[in-house]
């Protein structure tokens, strides 16, 4: 079975927090909901760990060194806007 993307889970995790602020579910129900919750949590942390990493990766030097940025859209557009301008 494929694993479901972030995107995914994140809407299903979404719908269980919604599910346990609204509904008047009982006991089993809302420890049921709760546990796929977690489990879907951590999932997620999972993908965004590996997303970090393919980043991380992404961002070496040709020294081998690593050098983390601060992801800035801003950044970016400015960045395009002046290698234009060259």
């Amino acid at each position: 079975m494929k694993k479901p993307n972030f995107e995914t889970s994140l809407k299903e995790l979404e719908e269980i927090v919604e599910q346990l602020e609204t509904s008047d579910l009982a006991l089993d129900e809302t420890l049921a909901k709760y546990e796929k919750g977690i489990k879907i949590y951590k999932q997620c942390c999972q993908i965004l760990e590996k997303a970090e990493k393919k980043i991380n990766i992404l961002l070496k030097n040709s020294h081998g060194n690593t050098r983390t940025e601060e992801f800035n859209l801003k950044k970016s557009d400015d960045m395009e806007s002046s290698s234009n301008e060259d």
